[in-house]
Order: structure tokens, then sequence, then C-alpha cells
């Protein structure tokens, strides 16, 4: 067999339409990545998935997507040994794709996983294990000679809210009636919901916090947590906690900003804060969500005036 001639780079062609294109790429890679840093003795993050995007010129038809592909191979198999930061593995994947995309000036590596911890019910203390979605962010810009690189953390928590609204028209429905309420004197029923938060951080600087932290500030924000498993006095200890603290989901997420300001004063005030609450609705056909965005100086301007 004779050899094969040069092969086609049709990629390098000259590009039909002169569009620029802010984001081409491979979505959902899935890799044995184990080597994750975290605190409480967890040190892995279960099923990942990285997403990789380049931005693509005008001039140019399309990316090498190899070269996608080989940017992750080669930074997860690097530090499939060691233990990093998810932020970091991503910066470095985000880096070694402009590096092997020399015409791309931007890049951007998500990565998507879970982790699990043990968590204890609030009365029984029984131990369950709590499965925790996390997620990592970097971009890369290529700025002449030097590259400049963002990092971001995020989780999403799942918990209860009770509805305050329905709480207050129960109350005053139950004493026009004469009707019992629920719990003591001063606990009144109302429609409870599963309630999913999801946090984002797009870091500064090479700032970072403790992903398992953000998890607990973001569950404490709920009207009371969420559990694998409950005996029923730890039911009983859940359903009092959360009528005793009702909450609109957009009470949620005003409450998720203003305690990432005010725990983590460290964080440069450039810091973007991006909150999405989502309500799965017992009594509706419809659910409720929320959604928030600022930056953690425009969060404690507001919270100081």
């Amino acid at each position: 067999m004779g050899s094969l001639p040069p092969l086609p780079d049709v990629q390098s062609e000259q590009a039909k339409i002169p569009l620029v294109v802010k984001k081409v790429g491979l979505v959902n890679i899935r890799v044995p990545y184990a080597g994750v840093h975290f605190g409480d003795g967890v040190s892995f993050v279960q099923r990942p998935v990285i997403t990789v995007y380049v931005n693509l010129p005008r001039d140019q038809r399309g990316i090498h997507a190899s070269r996608s592909y080989e940017s992750v191979f080669k930074v997860v198999n690097q530090l499939m040994s060691s233990r990093n930061r998810l932020e970091d593995v991503c910066a470095r994947v985000a880096e070694e794709l402009l590096a092997r995309h020399e015409y791309s000036t931007k890049s951007i590596c998500e990565l998507k996983g879970e982790v699990f911890r043990i968590s204890k019910t609030p009365t029984s203390m029984v131990e369950a294990y709590e499965p925790i979605s996390v997620w990592a962010h970097a971009s890369s810009e290529r700025l002449n000679a030097l590259m400049k690189t963002r990092r971001g953390i995020g989780v999403s928590v799942s918990g209860v809210t009770a509805c305050p609204c329905a709480q207050k028209t129960v109350k005053i429905l139950a004493e026009s009636e004469r009707n019992s309420m629920i719990g003591d004197d001063n606990i009144v029923g109302t429609h409870m919901q599963r309630t999913l938060a999801t946090v984002k951080l797009l870091l500064v600087d090479g700032e970072t916090i403790d992903l398992l932290e953000l998890v607990d500030l973001v569950k404490d924000c709920m009207s009371a947590p969420s559990y694998e498993v409950l005996k029923r006095i730890d039911e009983a200890r859940v359903v009092l906690k959360a009528l005793g603290n009702p909450l609109f989901v957009e009470d949620v997420a005003r409450l998720i900003a203003a305690q990432i300001s005010q725990r983590y004063r460290a964080l440069d005030d450039r810091t973007k804060v991006l909150v999405h609450v989502k309500s799965i609705e017992s009594i509706h056909s419809y659910d409720l969500e929320a959604k928030l965005s600022a930056t953690i100086g425009e969060i404690r301007k507001s919270l100081d005036e």
C-alpha cells in the first residue's frame, strides 16, 4: 500500500460567510477524573463531564476539534494522581486550549459533577449519603503575549420552602372558623415545596472558597433543609422548622446573595454572584423561579443603603 497524499486541512479554509463565532466546542466530555480536593474528607467527584469552547475568527471555517479533546485529555491525565480544586483544573484546560488553538483568543472550560458526603438527620442522627451537584468554570483570554484566566465555582442544593402568604391566610381562616392549628399556638400550616437553589460565583484573581461551606450556607437560606432519610421524629422537626421560617423563592435568592457577601468578606467586590432558585410547587400546576445576578460590590452597597 502506497503512502497517502497530504490530507486537506478543511478547517483552515476561508470561511464561506465571514462572521465571528463566539463559541465552538465539545459538549459533555466524560472523564474519569477523581483527584479533587474538598474539606470534610471528601476528595473526589463522581461522573464528571467537561465542556470546552474556543472562539473562531471571521476568516476561518472551523476549529480543529481534536485539539480541544486533546487539551482535556492532557490536563486530566496529568492531574489524575493529585488533588486540585475544580476551578484550577478548568483553568489549566482553558489555557491549554489557547495554546493548541493558535487562531483563537478566548476559551472556556466548564466541569459538572457530583460529590457525596455523609450527613445526619436533625434529631435521630441517622446517617445518609448526601449528593451535591458541583460546578466549576474557567475562561481564558489571550491579550498579546499575555493570558488572563478567570475562575468560577458553584453548587446546586435542594431544600424546603413554606409559603408565607398562604400561612397568613390559613391563620385568618382558621381563627374565623375556629379550626385547630398545626403544631404549637404560634405555628400555622401552609403549603410546602421542594426548592432547588443553584449558586455560581465568578471569582477574581485566583480567589476561592470551600464548596462544601457554600453548600451549608445555601441550605441555611431555605425554610428547612431536605434529607435523604428521615425518621418520624426527624420529619416532624423538619416540618416545624419550615413552618416557623416561611420564605418565598424571592426571599431565598436575596438571602443567599446577602449571606455570601457577608460571610466571604475577603471576596473582591468584582466577584459575580449568580443565584437561581426554583420552587417545585405542590398546590400549583406550575413552578416558580427567581434569578438574581450582581457583583459582591453591588450587593454590599445595596445592603448598606
